[in-house]
């Protein structure tokens, strides 16, 4: 099942943080294999129900956030949510990043290029920067290198061995991006960007949103992680999945 609002687990809480204060659903047209026969099969005919979430992990005394959302300037969802649970961006102490794209690292930044986290570390593989900083075009990464500069003091890159803070575990999930990650606590997956369509993806992995870097590596990862998940009965949350306690996830478990 999908995470709801909040989840109580064992040791933890994990809250999902909406990066929009309303619902879009995504066009189709960022699904270039969804056929018209596939639209009207799924009843996607009004598009496809999508979200921009961040989420935030209560563990240890510790908060911490798995992504940051979009920038302020384009969306005040996340902080938003974070205010309505009277929680101020100074008390977070971790930001663990999936990967570099502007909605998950875009509020890293408030609206004036200032650190919106300011006492946080901030934890992202060593591939994702890498990709980004080092080898992608100049023309491709200018949020990335600016974000990047801005909060080199607070950056840490780690490989895929560490065990990072409050017992995270970070798991290869490359494809979506050169570095893209995605995070076991316990039970609970974090799985990033790994299905940008729930309505689709799960049923047709081999779809990919338009977003996907390199699609065959996209392919091969989804399959992959979705078995894992599945073989290890993790519960997914993922940041552009519809919160839900009953979700077509259910039913892949029993496909």
């Amino acid at each position: 099942m999908f995470v709801s609002t909040r989840c109580l687990f064992k040791d933890f809480a994990l809250t999902w943080l909406s990066g929009m204060n309303q619902d879009r659903p995504s066009p189709t047209k960022l699904f270039p294999k969804l056929t018209p026969e596939l639209i009207k099969e799924l009843g996607l005919e009004k598009g496809v129900p999508s979200t921009i979430s961040a989420f935030l992990l209560e563990a240890q005394g510790k908060k911490a956030l798995f992504d940051a959302g979009l920038n302020e300037k384009i969306s005040t969802g996340i902080f938003d949510r974070l205010k309505e649970l009277r929680i101020s961006p100074d008390e977070i102490d971790y930001v663990f990043i999936t990967h570099f794209h502007g909605d998950h690292i875009g509020g890293l930044l408030d609206a004036n290029d200032n650190i919106a986290f300011k006492n946080a570390k901030i934890y992202v593989s060593k591939e994702e920067y890498d990709g980004w900083i080092n080898k992608m075009p100049a023309d491709k990464n200018g949020l990335q290198v600016k974000t990047v500069k801005i909060l080199e003091k607070q950056l840490i890159q780690f490989d895929f061995n560490d065990e990072l803070p409050l017992g995270v575990i970070p798991i290869q999930a490359f494809g979506h991006t050169p570095g893209h990650t995605i995070f076991r606590k316990d039970d609970l997956l974090i799985i990033g960007d790994l299905i940008h369509g729930q309505s689709i993806q799960f049923k047709y992995p081999e779809i990919c949103a338009t977003y996907d870097h390199d699609e065959e590596k996209s392919i091969d990862t989804r399959k992959k992680i979705l078995k894992y998940a599945k073989d290890n009965k993790l519960m997914l949350a993922g940041m552009h999945l519809q919160p839900s306690t009953s979700s077509m996830y259910s039913e892949y478990y029993t496909n």
